[in-house]
């Protein structure tokens, strides 16, 4: 039997039954705890993370800063590995994470990034290509923290103590189903980014309205390099700068109406008792 890892594994999730499974059995069996965190799955995203021996919660949705957060705290170890659903770990990085915690980890060490891969389910999907980055998902509790604020999607641990090092090994992006699951999440991050900006008090001029969609329709197609993946690169490079677009057109939207109301408010307690009673 393999040797557990002093380490937690955390996902949230919401209807993953077709992705989570390829994720968990890249780390079952080695990890000493998983936590998942789910917000009202109605497939069978509940009973294939037990199956797995996840200690499954739920929690209604607040975001995913917040629901990362939540999800770490529940965690019983200080080193913690944060998974989404769709992403699973390459057996390289799986090997050196067990190496690496095959002995006690430097108190100096915060956390470890990895490299970040597309890696499409299936091979003959039109959507090969993407820019490939490093992330710190791997990290001590003690040394970094996800700032729980509530409908915010900055879910990434912020270092407070300590250095962060880089780990061999990918972890794989299964991240696109198809055009129709891509747009429905990125109207809901949309939704909920545009929540976000407006509780921050962040000002949306017409005029960054106006350059928005084109600007990062190039940063997809062309720096993402989205324009290998032929007509699909095209969809997906519009379908990311509309997400990006219509943050901040709802954020205006809900900062218009919210003006509104308190101009209606105050046009209320300005007019004098008695004449509105007439």
């Amino acid at each position: 039997m393999t040797r557990k890892l002093p380490l937690s594994v955390y996902y949230i999730t919401l209807n993953e039954e077709e992705r989570l499974p390829e994720s968990l059995a890249s780390v079952r069996g080695w990890v000493d705890e998983i936590i998942v965190v789910d917000s009202g799955s109605s497939d069978c995203t509940v009973d294939i993370a037990e199956q797995f021996g996840a200690r499954v919660v739920y929690r209604e949705w607040e975001g995913f800063a917040s629901q990362k957060a939540y999800a770490a705290s529940l965690c019983r170890n200080d080193w913690v590995l944060d998974l989404d659903a769709d992403e699973v770990l390459s057996d390289e990085l799986a090997a050196n994470i067990r190496s690496l915690f095959s002995r006690p980890v430097s108190s100096d060490i915060a956390g470890f990034r990895m490299r970040w891969v597309l890696s499409q389910p299936d091979p003959r999907h039109p959507f090969r290509h993407d820019k490939t980055k490093k992330i710190l998902r791997l990290y001590n509790r003690k040394k970094a923290v996800i700032n729980a604020v509530a409908d915010s999607n900055d879910d990434r641990p912020k270092v407070l103590d300590g250095e962060v090092r880089d780990l061999k090994g990918d972890v794989l992006h299964r991240t696109l189903i198809s055009l129709e699951q891509m747009e429905k999440k990125y109207c809901q991050l949309s939704s909920e980014q545009a929540r976000f900006l407006e509780a921050t008090g962040r000002h949306i001029s017409s005029g960054r309205l106006f350059v928005e969609f084109p600007l990062k329709f190039l940063k997809y197609y062309l720096l993402h390099r989205q324009i290998l993946n032929g007509w699909f690169g095209l969809s997906v490079s519009i379908t990311a700068a509309n997400r990006n677009f219509m943050r901040l057109a709802k954020a205006k939207e809900r900062q218009m109406l919210a003006e509104f109301a308190r101009q209606d408010r105050a046009s209320e307690v300005s007019v004098p008792p008695d004449q509105a009673a007439r």
